[in-house]
């Protein structure tokens, strides 16, 4: 695919995503099912950004049960490397949230292990729960801009990454910071592979295009809640992680299973890749966040 072809086929990419709906401003996965038995939905993360790190436990709901996934509480939960375990508590105002006592620093290279023991069938035996996740190279971003552009009748602005692109397939997520807006949900991130850029230095390679604030009167107010505009003089703060084959192919489906499948060509996604082991469903999944900032330049 040439340089060319790739931008246009980003830019068609990120237009169709600024329509897209919108996870909870949270971490916890809801997954749906097609009504069949419930499974126990486990999701967590782990960073080289030192945090208490928390993993997310609850049981699944039927594709069109419209109701949260129900938390699950009581669960004995570690997370391991090949030094250390650290225990998670269970933290008392949110049911089937649980987080490390004390800040962990993800080191890439690492394999970090996650287990989770609890009666999640309630027949009085623990079922066990586990995955890993090595936490892959980093990548160093060098900087980030925002250039101007106008189609028709409609002003964007393009995010773009300047960066050193390891010479190894990998697979990228990007989350933002808008101001003093962070924009932490699964459907806002910014995925892409490096099919066209693998060993290159990207140079200005847009990944996302904003609205400008002041086109909010040229969409439908069905757009705009799922929408997000930027203008001139806002800061932005990119978050760049090369990520697991596996848990790229995981955030993808979630997009997808947020927005359906095309009805004419298959029912929900209730098969979402998984790392989870015993029939579990969601992700454990361990990256090194690269950061930059900058501001979008005023006319």
């Amino acid at each position: 695919m040439s340089h060319q072809s790739y931008f246009s086929t980003i830019f068609k990419f990120i237009f169709i995503g600024l329509l897209l709906s919108l996870y909870s401003c949270t971490e916890t996965i809801d997954i749906k099912t097609d009504n069949s038995k419930p499974v126990i939905v486990i999701y967590g993360t782990i960073t080289n950004i030192p945090a208490y790190q928390e993993v997310n436990i609850s049981s699944s709901t039927g594709y069109f049960d419209n109701n949260a996934n129900p938390k699950i509480s009581g669960a004995k939960v570690t997370i391991s490397s090949d030094s250390e375990t650290y225990d998670l508590q269970e933290v008392p105002s949110t049911p089937g949230l649980y987080r490390t006592s004390k800040q962990i620093t993800g080191i890439p290279g690492k394999n970090y292990a996650l287990r989770v023991e609890v009666d999640f069938d309630q027949d009085g035996v623990k079922e066990i729960y586990e995955a890993n996740e090595k936490m892959e190279r980093s990548i160093q971003l060098d900087s980030i801009d925002v250039t101007k552009s106008v189609k028709s009748d409609y002003t964007f602005y393009s995010l773009n990454v300047y960066a050193q692109e390891p010479p190894t397939e990998d697979h990228y997520m990007c989350r933002y910071q808008i101001n003093d807006s962070i924009y932490n949900k699964i459907s806002r991130y910014i995925l892409f592979d490096d099919v066209s850029i693998n060993n290159q230095y990207v140079k200005g390679l847009s990944i996302w295009h904003f609205p400008d604030t002041k086109d909010k009167g040229l969409y439908s107010d069905d757009d705009i809640k799922d929408m997000t505009f930027i203008s001139a003089g806002d800061s932005i703060t990119l978050e760049m992680c090369i990520i697991s084959k596996g848990y790229y192919k995981f955030l993808t489906q979630c997009q997808q299973e947020m927005n359906g499948e095309d009805p004419f060509f298959g029912g929900p996604l209730s098969n979402i890749d998984t790392n989870i082991s015993n029939g579990g469903a969601g992700y454990f999944a361990a990256y090194y966040v690269s950061e930059a900032k900058n501001i979008v330049p005023k006319d």
